[in-house]
C-alpha cells in the first residue's frame, strides 16, 4: 500500500478502521522520516468490532520514501 502526504493511497491492507489508522501513521512517518513497525490485530473481538472477517495479526513496516 502506498500513501502520499495528502492522504491519497494506492492499494490496500484490507480496508476498515485499521487501514485508516495505518494511513494516518504513514502520513506521520512521511513528515518525520524514518520508519515505524505497527501491529494490526484482526483476531476475535477486535476484528468483530471493526468489521474484519479475515482474522490474524499483521505486522507492518511503514517507511518513508527517500525521494
Amino acid at each position: 500500500m502506498l500513501v502520499w502526504p495528502d492522504g491519497r493511497t494506492l492499494g490496500s491492507i484490507g480496508g476498515g478502521c485499521s487501514e485508516g489508522r495505518v494511513t494516518l501513521l504513514a502520513r506521520d512517518v512521511i513528515k518525520s522520516g524514518g520508519y515505524l513497525i505497527h501491529c494490526v490485530d484482526m483476531t476475535g473481538d477486535i476484528a468483530e468490532e471493526e468489521g474484519m472477517a479475515c482474522g490474524g495479526i499483521i505486522e507492518l513496516l511503514i517507511e518513508a520514501s527517500g525521494n
